[in-house]
């Protein structure tokens, strides 16, 4: 299951960003490397089962925001496709969802 590090800006050495409303640490990409080459397990703070209740509610502001930005491209995606004449049936199937629901 996937799952989102929420550090404070003081956590972090440095940030990048990427399209989409998406940011990532170095620390989560030193994990996403590690994880990557399947020469070594995630270091032990990365696992969400030991984060403080306080971090995941500090987490619902910006995870809300992202969720918003990604719904946001996913609008602008599909939009695109339409202006393409893509049908909704094949925009449908890869969200799995029904062509009323796309």
């Amino acid at each position: 299951m996937p799952f989102i590090l929420w550090k404070s800006e003081r956590e972090v050495a440095k940030l990048a960003a990427g399209p989409g409303g998406i940011h990532i640490c170095d620390a989560c990409v030193e994990a996403s490397r590690l994880f990557m080459s399947g020469t070594a397990a995630l270091p032990r703070d990365f696992d969400p089962a030991t984060w403080p209740t306080d971090r995941f509610v500090a987490a619902l502001g910006p995870l809300h925001a992202t969720a918003e930005a990604h719904r946001e491209h996913l609008a602008e995606i599909v939009d695109t496709l339409r202006h393409r004449e893509v049908s909704w049936a094949k925009i449908a199937e890869p969200l799995g969802v029904s062509c009323q629901t796309a």
